[in-house]
């Protein structure tokens, strides 16, 4: 089918997925998961909604790209928009931090952790290598790990496709499986989790990257006859129960695919959007990943300020968390509107050729 230019259960599965990971990094420093009970798991496990976002990477790339599954004729033009579509938030919040780094260091105030500020691990992030093992271990803004690894998806991204155009049939099943095996074999090696970033990024990003190309190629052929429905809810709740109950997280990822799966098999049937009035939502999941990107320098400044008044985030939970949030909501806007909006209506006019599902296929 045509997709519509969003699709809306997907957007707002970005604002789900961002939420997700940013309640972790909170939960690190102010620790609220304790008054959770039963559902602090599913906050410590919050990680896992960066390996959301992977899957989701590679079903909407081969959404939006069903022109690039028999030729690469497309290659640079689609390079161009994805590095547009990535670069200008990444590289405003890394010259933010720059600025903050040398501004505090004039006056005299150390950074946390200051090894991670180098001019080495500064170029790497300018080249977008953090993720690929070059640099610093969270150096600079540590989110933009997980735009690293993406982007090497972007860059293999034509050829891939390509390959799963040619055996559109009989390798993506068997794909899933190699993937999914491979991940848990990853989780095990690495100490039964895949909260793996920097060095041991890719190994967590591929697999999912490509588990989300080959399960779009399965989509048209049983959309229809699936209760979509049904399965969405049952990844949703697989997510809520496998995170609380403390299960492997590879379990974890197979009720995330599940759910997003079934929600892009939901639209292909042309069935009404599962989420009902989703405008707030609907916004959310387009700052996604302008918020995305913002915590960590938020974080940054926090902990400064928590350390020059002698004060323990864990201690002064309430405090900590509606900064954080106020903060990190405020920067997300103002870099949504004034650095990631112009950047991709500035490069869309360049090459001419808006595509489609813009909202839900962002980047991380």
């Amino acid at each position: 089918m045509r997709y519509a230019a969003e699709i809306t259960d997907l957007t707002i599965c970005r604002a789900f997925f961002a939420a997700w990971v940013f309640a972790y990094h909170v939960d690190l420093h102010a620790q609220f998961s304790a008054w959770l009970g039963p559902l602090a798991g599913f906050i410590q496990h919050g990680y896992l909604g960066v390996d959301g976002f992977f899957i989701l990477s590679g079903l909407i790339m081969a959404a939006v790209h069903p022109e690039m599954a028999g030729n690469r004729s497309h290659c640079w033009q689609f390079w161009a928009k994805r590095l547009a579509r990535i670069y200008p938030v990444h590289l405003a919040v890394l010259l933010i931090l720059a600025v903050l780094v040398l501004t505090g260091l004039a006056l005299g105030f150390t950074p946390r952790d200051p090894e991670r500020f180098t001019v080495a691990s500064f170029i790497a992030n300018l080249a977008l290598l953090q993720g690929w093992g070059v640099g610093g271990h969270l150096a600079w803004n540590y989110p933009s790990w997980s735009v690293s690894t993406e982007w090497a998806g972007y860059l293999l991204f034509p050829f891939l496709w390509m390959y799963f155009g040619v055996w559109r049939t009989i390798i993506p099943g068997q794909s899933l499986v190699l993937c999914f095996t491979a991940l848990g074999m990853i989780s095990y090696l690495f100490g039964n989790t895949l909260n793996l970033t920097y060095a041991g990024a890719l190994w967590r990003f591929f697999p999912e990257f490509i588990i989300g190309i080959t399960s779009f190629r399965l989509v048209p052929l049983n959309a229809d006859a699936m209760p979509t429905k049904i399965l969405a809810l049952l990844g949703l709740a697989g997510v809520v129960l496998l995170t609380s109950g403390g299960a492997f997280d590879i379990l974890v990822v197979f009720a995330l695919w599940l759910l997003l799966v079934a929600l892009i098999m939901h639209a292909d049937a042309e069935r009404p959007a599962l989420v009902r009035n989703p405008k707030l939502l609907r916004f959310l999941g387009h700052i996604s990943y302008s918020f995305y990107m913002s915590f960590g320098t938020i974080e940054l400044l926090l902990s400064q300020l928590f350390l020059h008044q002698g004060w323990d985030p864990a201690s002064h939970k309430l405090i900590y968390i509606i900064a954080m949030s106020v903060l990190t909501f405020a920067m997300a806007v103002a870099l949504h509107h004034l650095v990631e909006n112009p950047a991709r209506r500035l490069v869309d006019r360049w090459l001419a050729a808006p595509e489609a599902l813009a909202a839900a296929g962002q980047p991380l």
